[in-house]
């Protein structure tokens, strides 16, 4: 477990396990044990603290903040070692839905984000358009019905010894708001899983496993709460698919409604996307339903953290990327002088890098121009580090540095991803669309191990991450590709990308 995780109402830190272990390892394993064999979660660790975490907005709207429980340290290492055992079975009897991509090895918020950009870029290049409907769940941890909870596992073949102890997890917990330093009176939870608990989520994906099976004509998509349908369809089967997507979002309405489960209509998005040229043709008047509410078509929306356009050109994602990086470059820039390069290196990394680099498999295809709007972020945090002016030039100090410009941190991003995807460390729906050429044609010649390039009309078609991995894989040398592990792939990139930057004038 982290050591830096706060700390609930006990007040006890998680570092406070980490140096104590040797000496209260065997009580707290004795704890844990009675509590698996006598399916009873202990009475102490049920009561959780609530502090809000701001989504987006005006913190003062309660909508407008994440609960997040604050569990004991002794109840987080119970869940830990609980959940690594339901996993195992989990995983052993294959129950957990392809197309729920959150707590899943393997799979991540990039992963999905690849798969479904893929679809419709597929889609483009077979002069066909996608609507995707982004689902908003209305406080969906706090609405899982227990009774219904329970029959879910029950039929997923959960023993009843486990059953009885995930009952004993999930009732009679308390728990109290702590805003700043005022603290709530306890009140009882009747219903729903503690957000932010260690069981939470993967209870929650349980609870949601029969979600993709509802609609007829529509792919469903999930990571935990955040779900998605989407249908790819010609402009001439226009009104057919709108028919398609109003009843498929009255199945997944209705679905919701027996599960005790509410989506809010307001903060659902609809998107349409397809090549400029058809997608000018759609009527402006095209609405779908959701709950007797009309859904206009929107122009961007957040997918998973990922600002998705018409046209999969990324250019509001790398604007908002840029506009926020800028921001935090600017607030590091006034305090830099109390800080060792070394330290600054590593703030900038936390707090630019990650947003700049975040499911980058995702946009890598985007324009150049975009590509250099993005370098711009990188050479303004060079300067910050090594207190250059603005005027001198940049290509000096990113060899100082040894940091690779973007486009080339950005195809070995791809190259990683790409990888994984060959050594089955990605999820099936990925490693699934490469193909040798062996496989396809039966014949061993030099380049029978390569992979296929897949079939392309469009430049569009070759943004995909499909295609562009299998050119990437295919371009490697025989020592890259013979790497057995991701921290000697990642090693060997970067040295061969660094030695080529750092040669170049």
């Amino acid at each position: 477990m982290p050591a830096n995780k706060s700390p609930a109402a006990d007040k006890i830190p998680m570092k406070l396990f980490h140096d104590c272990l040797s000496n209260i390892s065997s009580p707290l394993t004795d704890i844990i044990n009675q509590s698996f064999e006598t399916s009873v979660f202990p009475e102490d660790w049920k009561y959780t603290v609530v502090v809000p975490h701001l989504k987006e907005g005006d913190h003062e709207d309660a909508r407008n903040n994440r609960p997040i429980s604050l569990s004991q340290s002794a109840s987080k290492i119970c869940e830990r070692i609980a959940l690594n055992q339901f996993m195992n079975y989990l995983d052993a009897n294959d129950l957990l839905t392809n197309h729920q991509s959150g707590n899943k090895k393997y799979n991540s918020t990039e992963t999905l984000n690849i798969h479904v950009t893929d679809f419709i870029l597929k889609a483009m290049d077979k002069k066909q358009m996608t609507v995707l409907v982004l689902l908003d769940l209305s406080k969906a941890y706090d609405s899982i019905n227990h009774d219904l909870l329970f029959g879910k596992l029950r039929s997923l073949g959960v023993s009843p010894s486990a059953l009885r102890w995930f009952y004993s997890y999930l009732t009679g917990r308390r728990q109290a708001v702590r805003i700043g330093s005022t603290l709530s009176s306890k009140l009882p939870i009747k219903n729903g899983v503690p957000q932010g608990s260690i069981l939470g989520p993967i209870l929650f994906s349980l609870y949601i496993n029969d979600l993709p099976t509802v609609a007829q004509h529509c792919n469903i998509e999930s990571y935990v709460d955040d779900s998605k349908l989407f249908l790819a369809f010609s402009l001439n089967e226009l009104d057919d698919a709108v028919t398609k997507v109003n009843r498929d979002l009255k199945l997944t309405f209705e679905w919701c409604c027996t599960n005790y489960l509410l989506i809010n209509p307001t903060k659902t998005k609809v998107m349409v996307f397809g090549v400029p040229q058809l997608v000018s043709k759609l009527p402006q008047d095209i609405t779908f339903t959701l709950m007797d509410k009309q859904l206009t078509i929107s122009s961007n929306a957040k997918d998973l953290g990922v600002t998705l356009d018409p046209y999969l050109n990324y250019n509001d994602h790398v604007a908002n990327v840029v506009s926020s990086c800028m921001s935090a470059l600017v607030q590091i820039n006034r305090v830099r002088h109390l800080f060792k390069r070394e330290v600054l290196i590593k703030i900038i990394n936390c707090l630019v890098f990650s947003k700049l680099y975040y499911c980058s498999s995702v946009w890598a295809s985007t324009s150049e121009t975009n590509i250099g709007k993005l370098q711009c972020v990188q050479n303004f945090a060079a300067r910050i580090v090594t207190g250059t002016k603005k005027f001198e030039h940049i290509t000096p100090i990113l060899k100082d540095l040894k940091w690779l410009p973007v486009a080339m941190e950005l195809y070995i991003r791809d190259a990683v991803m790409t990888f994984k995807c060959v050594n089955d460390l990605a999820p099936s729906y990925l490693c699934g669309k490469l193909n040798k050429r062996q496989q396809i044609s039966g014949r061993i010649t030099r380049q029978s191990n390569d992979f296929q390039i897949p079939k392309c009309r469009t430049a569009t078609g070759q943004k995909s991450f499909e295609y562009r991995s299998v050119s990437i894989w295919n371009s490697l040398s025989p020592t890259a590709k013979q790497l057995s592990s991701i921290k000697h792939f990642k090693h060997y990139l970067k040295k061969h990308f660094l030695n080529i930057f750092l040669k170049s004038t």
